[in-house]
């Protein structure tokens, strides 16, 4: 029954049909006395995740995985995870299905105004008069009353371009990060990507494999995080094992209070600057440790900065020179012959539909990235009756989201006492001390504490305290801060998430993301070693010494039939009959599954047992497939090694290297000089090379974060040949 014919029941106007409005939607509703309905200017529901999105991207990845973007007490289909495989951080596409059938489940599409601006917003005589209009038509407008106003349009509104001089005249491709849609515009050519947080950091490793040369121009350091990083407790020397960031970040367990802190002491910055440098130790410009720490996430950018394809500028944009195009920055440097410009600077927050009366009530700036608006706990304001915010603060998850939407549910219907106005005042005035703490840019994140921040609303709901055994699958979720642990009631619903966030943690343990590991540590430069030794007559013995090179380069096209590939000379090596490498058997594209790929390439001296040196070089491709945790080795057709380093196209599955569930194993005999360095063992598939069969062993040894060591063995045998090779490689400092 639509809620305009109802007796008795509140009515509210939810402004933005993004993650927040859906929210508030499902929780608002969820109250017998409460009616809502829901206006949205795109032609679909999912905001900045929905395909209709202006600026949406279907294949960015989030930073966080799936159990982070989850509401409490809604599973991620199972589909959706067999889709991801090993890899739990969805990509925008993922992210946009799961809230359409999030928005299936809970909404009433008679409640969805689609296709509608939001005019103005009112408060006369107890009410909200909302006017809107409709988007395709702006001379048809509408104005409706409503109880109740949740205002859910999103804290980044508005893509911000700073005043450059010289940006707008210059020929320079320039563009905001939000229009970024890919590295493939980008091959070969010089770009700068300006600013120092997620989306600038995250753009500038995507292009480290396309673009000629990247250059980041930020004010301030960062700690440039991959998305996995190392449990507290090594399996044993030099064994590491990894999991989502934000899994080991946000655990109850770490924290000495559940208490938001809204503004850290320089005794918690030096802790958080200790730990995150011990993931990132090598920086070209490293953090005042009583600063906030600032972190970006990508998988590939510190590649980008050891290959040198990244070149890091710690200064600030100041000007383009309009007849030369070259850019000046602060520092006195300049960067001549630019070919594009990406600007990752940040958002501003609309709220068109506000008065200006209402706007100078919430002290609104529109120049403020950080803290546009002030309010009691980012959701009520004491001037602004019957309403309140959702996911208007910078760096929105699920779980605060959600629980702001149920606590505004819960005061709107009467079931939660409003807090005193007193109350809300010192709120707004504690909103206001920290948009003063941040105003120079120092603190990435004014409400850096999610933790304390998803605590600070489950109090204010009277939920129960997660507990060790509050779990109903393992108490290490339970030690997890995330949605699934403050339902609005226990179901099967809830233990399926659980289950999926327990199974994670599991692969964790198992050492799924070791590879992972291994692959991001490659990039670059290391001293390799090479041993031969025969136990057949007529061998020849000896040792290779040189430097090995990891490029990173976009991911090579394989053929259509890649998983039954021949090579091309029939006296070559070739594959068993049915043997079929995983990671070429797909449907598709690399840019799609997040595929990684190096071109490997060797040179050096080989000096045999006679005393005998001559030079010798050698090229691979490894590719990584984050989807299914396994490095593929392959080779590198013929006419390639007479060219550059950084040229050569694959030609042949080789082998897939896959982790060893044992802390030794068969590589115990192998690389004995540095047994004592422990690390991975992992395997190669035989590979029939003639008549001839090569067993690959490998050897990973961790130091910190990254793989400072590793060996490559292999074990060949046939009719008239028999030798081991042992190959150690040190980077090269």
């Amino acid at each position: 029954m639509s809620i305009d014919s109802t007796c008795n029941v509140n009515r509210v106007a939810i402004i933005g049909g993004g993650t927040a409005g859906l929210a508030a939607y499902r929780h608002v509703t969820a109250y017998s006395n409460m009616g809502a309905t829901i206006f949205e200017r795109l032609t679909s529901l999912g905001g900045m995740w929905s395909k209709d999105f202006p600026h949406h991207r279907s294949d960015m990845s989030t930073n966080v995985s799936r159990h982070s973007c989850s509401f409490s007490d809604f599973p991620w289909p199972k589909e959706e995870i067999e889709k991801q495989g090993k890899e739990p951080f969805p990509n925008a596409d993922d992210v946009g299905r799961y809230l359409q059938l999030y928005a299936e489940s809970y909404i009433r599409p008679e409640d969805v105004r689609l296709c509608t601006n939001v005019e103005s917003t009112q408060f006369e005589h107890q009410q909200w008069v909302i006017a809107t209009s409709d988007a395709s038509d702006p001379s048809n407008h509408k104005e409706e009353h409503f109880d109740y106003v949740i205002f859910a349009s999103g804290f980044f509104s508005t893509p911000y371009t700073p005043p450059i001089p010289g940006l707008a005249q210059s020929q320079i491709h320039v563009i905001h990060s939000a229009d970024f849609s890919g590295s493939e515009d980008y091959r070969n050519k010089e770009v700068v990507v300006i600013g120092g947080s997620l989306s600038a950091v995250e753009i500038a490793g995507i292009l480290c494999s396309h673009a000629a040369r990247v250059h980041h121009v930020y004010s301030l350091p960062f700690y440039p995080i991959q998305r996995y990083v190392p449990n507290a407790e090594p399996l044993g020397a030099g064994r590491l094992t990894f999991t989502p960031v934000d899994l080991v970040f946000n655990k109850r367990s770490t924290r000495k209070s559940m208490k938001e802190q809204t503004q850290p002491t320089t005794e918690m910055n030096r802790k958080k600057h200790e730990y995150l440098s011990s993931l990132c130790p090598s920086l070209p410009y490293p953090p005042h440790p009583d600063d906030p720490p600032r972190v970006g996430i990508s998988d590939t950018y510190v590649s980008g900065l050891r290959s040198g394809v990244i070149v890091p500028h710690l200064a600030r944009f100041d000007s383009v020179d309009e007849a030369t195009s070259n850019i000046y920055l602060s520092s006195g440097e300049e960067i001549p012959t630019v070919d594009a410009i990406i600007l990752g600077t940040g958002y501003t927050t609309a709220f068109p539909y506000l008065s200006s009366d209402d706007k100078a009530t919430i002290e609104y700036d529109g120049d403020n990235l950080m803290v546009p608006f002030l309010s009691h706990r980012l959701v009520l304001h004491p001037d602004l009756p019957q309403a309140g915010f959702a996911g208007l603060y910078r760096g929105p998850y699920f779980a605060v989201i959600e629980l702001q939407a149920r606590y505004l549910a819960a005061l709107f219907a009467g079931e939660k006492p409003w807090p005193i106005e007193a109350d809300m005042r010192a709120g707004v005035e504690q909103e206001r001390q920290i948009r003063e703490s941040v105003r120079d840019r120092k603190r990435q994140f004014p409400h850096s504490d999610y933790g304390g921040l998803v605590e600070t609303y489950a109090r204010l709901l009277d939920l129960p305290l997660p507990t060790s055994t509050s779990s109903q699958v393992d108490a290490a979720v339970s030690d997890q801060i995330l949605a699934c642990n403050y339902p609005r009631e226990r179901n099967e619903d809830v233990m399926d998430i659980e289950k999926d966030v327990l199974e994670t943690l599991q692969m964790s343990n198992r050492g799924t993301w070791v590879l992972g590991a291994v692959f991001r540590s490659w990039c670059g430069h290391w001293k390799v070693v090479r041993v031969i030794k025969h136990d057949m007559p007529g061998g020849m013995d000896g040792s290779f010494n040189g430097i090995a090179t990891f490029h990173l380069r976009q991911p090579s096209p394989l053929p259509s039939d890649a998983s039954k590939l021949r090579p091309k000379n029939p006296a070559a090596c070739s594959l068993p009959n049915g043997t079929s490498s995983p990671d070429s058997a797909k449907a598709t594209s690399d840019a799609e599954t997040g595929v990684l790929e190096y071109l490997y390439h060797e040179a050096g001296t080989f000096t045999t047992s006679t005393g005998v040196s001559f030079q010798a070089h050698r090229k691979y491709v490894y590719r990584y497939s984050p989807r299914t945790d396994i490095i593929s080795v392959w080779f590198v057709m013929g006419g390639a090694f007479g060219s550059a380093p950084d040229q050569g196209d694959i030609d042949y599955w080789f082998h897939d290297i896959v982790l060893s569930s044992s802390s030794d194993g068969s590589a115990g005999l192998w690389f004995p000089e540095h047994r004592d360095d422990g690390g991975w063992t992992a395997k190669g598939d035989e590979h029939l090379c003639v008549r001839d069969v090569y067993s690959p062993i490998y050897r990973f040894c961790f130091n910190g974060n990254e793989v400072q060591q590793f060996g490559i063995g292999y074990d060949v045998r046939g009719p008239d040949k028999g030798y081991i090779s042992e190959a150690w490689y040190a980077r090269e400092t």
